[in-house]
């Protein structure tokens, strides 16, 4: 079976039976083990085999250098990490090195910076993620260096060792646009972003008068540096309400990744709830929403009608020529409980 990826010294190919000793080798090592599943799990071959010889959808594969194999490498579709939506065409992966004389000569970066090139150029993905645990400096300085960055904590994620540990979620985002969080330095591009979208910058539901540049949210910038996209939001009563979502470019995963920025923010913060709420018209949210994994709990009949007594502004008819009364308030819980 001859290598799908070459990247110098470097080749990557797929698992076949007679690589068993290899992976049995590293994944008895304890200072393998150490880094990788923990050195009270050792396996053994029939661990192996379980394990490593599946038929899904994981690319499992045999990474060598100069030709000696010398670790391994796994990708595959994701599209949830505890609750936390990922943007659609989204991939995971999960490497060793398992020859230690291998160690601290670059080729962890290497080998990352190959599979990320493998996903974008020819299966098209969007987004990459890594969950390294948060103790593991030493992995998470190789992706970093490999381009990835930290988008929140993971708490209690994955056991090692006889502990549950917090681990980052970290991302390759091979979108064209940037996200980062809203501050007061964005306040007059927020501003006439929101007055250009709905008239002005306030939003008045039933949870109450809203002034949208105040909130928490995050920002999308185009790589010409036009503001895109925008959600903003409150916590209350262990609850994160999201209050607003806006791009104004469709079908390019901007929604799905500032939604995604805010459930991160509830799963690193612990907070199980999220909810949202759209109008009766609003089609599009509400099929974004249910897709992204949030329940229809409530109808608030004629909210929108005292709404607009506070905002008289709000239209009387929406998309489709429906008119606008109610309120649809929409749910997600997210895998934020503790293990013991």
């Amino acid at each position: 079976m001859e290598p799908f990826i070459e990247s110098g010294d470097l080749s990557i190919r797929y698992l076949k039976e007679e690589d068993v000793p290899y992976l049995l080798k590293w994944l008895t090592d304890p200072n393998v083990l150490s880094y990788y599943e923990g050195k009270d799990r050792p396996y053994t071959k029939e661990k192996v085999i379980e394990d490593f010889y599946l038929d899904d959808d994981e690319n499992r594969c045999l990474v060598s250098f100069r030709g000696h194999p010398i670790g391994y490498v796994q990708f595959y579709p994701i599209g949830e990490v505890d609750g936390i939506a990922l943007p659609s065409r989204s991939y995971g992966m999960d490497q060793f090195i398992g020859e230690t004389s291998y160690w601290n000569q670059g080729i962890g970066k290497t080998l990352v910076q190959s599979i990320v090139h493998y996903i974008k150029t020819t299966l098209k993905g969007s987004s990459i993620f890594m969950d390294p645990q948060e103790w593991n400096k030493r992995a998470i300085r190789c992706y970093e260096k490999a381009g990835f960055r930290s988008v929140g904590i993971l708490p209690n994620h994955e056991y090692h060792e006889g502990n549950w540990n917090d681990c980052l979620l970290m991302v390759k985002d091979l979108a064209t646009f940037d996200i980062e969080p809203l501050s007061s330095l964005h306040q007059k591009q927020v501003m006439a972003f929101f007055t250009h979208s709905w008239g002005s910058s306030k939003m008045v539901t039933s949870t109450g008068t809203h002034h949208l540049h105040e909130l928490e949210g995050f920002v999308a910038w185009s790589s010409t540096g036009e503001l895109i996209g925008i959600v903003t939001f409150q916590r209350y009563d262990g609850v994160i309400e999201v209050i607003s979502l806006d791009s104004v470019v469709e079908n390019q995963g901007i929604g799905s990744r500032l939604l995604m920025m805010v459930e991160s923010v509830a799963v690193e913060d612990q907070i199980p709830l999220i909810k949202v709420i759209t109008t009766n018209d609003n089609i599009g949210a509400l099929s974004f929403y249910q897709r992204k994994g949030y329940r229809i709990k409530e109808v608030i009949q004629g909210a929108v009608d005292r709404a607009r007594q506070v905002k008289p502004e709000i239209p009387l008819i929406g998309e489709r020529g429906i008119p606008i009364h109610d309120e649809l308030v929409l749910c997600k819980q997210l895998s934020t409980s503790s293990n013991d």
